[in-house]
């Protein structure tokens, strides 16, 4: 699998799971003959590994965190190449993206689905403890590989004190992301233009990744400061975990809060996100799977005090009637896509 060699990789991902079409997402295991994984072809073909240690909770986040994982992997691997009667295209994460854009938010995204259900709650519970923690100052927040400002849009749009002065800044490594984030995100900022700003760069968001250990893992953006909170979703799968914590440490003032989420290992072992082009061909990046333990030990590794975490599951209820996640979702009911923890930078 290629890996990137360029600018690092930052942004939202999205696995759909019915056989592609032009123009659509897709993942590794379509359930027909063809498909990519052969009798993986379904995640329930997983077999059961250790026990996640359970997490003591120390926070707000305690009652919302879920049981431990049933399933578990000790080591993170990156997905192989899967064989498939599809062309397949293996390039760089970051052209990945530069193509997809164009179709990223509209090709039917199951794991973003999950993401903004968990996030209706969980994301307005995170700011409540950030304003909280930040009384009497200004409040400065970042979307680490804002995409094409899906959750960008959920920080413009959250109900900030009116007293207070908000800076929102999305940073992403690919241009044609931050071009849709940019069009899409105008008319909401100029709504909220008096307390509430906006600020989307594109940079090498990750500069550790292909850099020396000397360098400085804080992105090379103009006038950028440690901020009070980090949201980063669906992007940690395509980073390695060191370079991922380290330059999330440096973003965040001390104190400072960060919510990470991303595709659970029980999909990720079978899984890879991607999009079918207008010429029928698969197109990949690089994907990493990571535990839920194997991701908190990490965070606790670079230095921070993991306050939560949270998993989620498929659900019936999910795809049937108006349900959020649609028809694609069946074949992952009873599996675990997504997971979130909550971190603290220490003072």
């Amino acid at each position: 699998m290629t890996q990137p060699t360029s600018v690092d990789m930052t942004f939202d991902t999205s696995l759909v799971d019915l056989k592609p079409n032009a123009n659509t997402s897709f993942s590794t295991t379509e359930s027909d003959p063809t498909s990519d994984f052969g009798t993986l072809d379904h995640p329930s073909n997983i077999a059961p590994n250790t026990q996640t240690q359970t997490l003591k909770q120390t926070s707000m986040f305690e009652a919302q965190a879920q049981q431990p994982p049933k399933q578990n992997e000790n080591l993170s691997t990156v997905m192989p190449p899967p064989k498939s009667s599809t062309p397949v295209q293996h390039i760089s994460t970051q052209e990945t993206y530069d193509e997809w854009a164009a179709v990223y938010d509209s090709d039917g995204n199951m794991l973003q689905a999950i993401d903004d259900l968990e996030l209706e709650t969980y994301l307005p519970d995170f700011l409540s403890q950030v304003q909280n923690s930040t009384a009497g100052r200004d409040i400065s927040v970042l979307d680490l590989g804002c995409g094409t400002g899906r959750n960008t849009a959920k920080l413009l749009s959250y109900a900030w004190s009116r007293d207070r002065r908000v800076s929102v800044t999305g940073l992403d490594f690919s241009r044609g992301m931050l071009n849709v984030a940019a069009a899409k995100l105008s008319p909401l900022a100029k709504e909220k233009r008096g307390n509430v700003d906006l600020r989307l760069e594109c940079c090498n968001c990750f500069p550790t990744v292909f850099s020396s250990s000397s360098s400085s893992p804080f992105p090379m953006v103009k006038d950028l400061q440690p901020v009070n909170a980090v949201l980063s979703t669906l992007v940690l799968e395509h980073i390695p975990l060191l370079p991922f914590f380290t330059t999330l440490l440096a973003l965040l003032a001390p104190g400072g809060l960060a919510l990470v989420t991303n595709m659970h290992a029980d999909m990720g072992r079978v899984s890879q996100a991607g999009f079918v082009n207008a010429q029928g061909v698969k197109v990949r990046g690089s994907s990493f799977v990571y535990t839920v333990q194997e991701t908190v030990d990490a965070a606790k590794g670079a230095g921070f005090e993991v306050l939560g975490r949270r998993e989620r599951e498929v659900q019936r209820r999910d795809m049937e009637g108006k349900g959020a996640v649609g028809e694609r979702g069946w074949k992952w009911v009873g599996v675990r896509v997504w997971y979130a923890i909550v971190v603290k930078k220490k003072v």
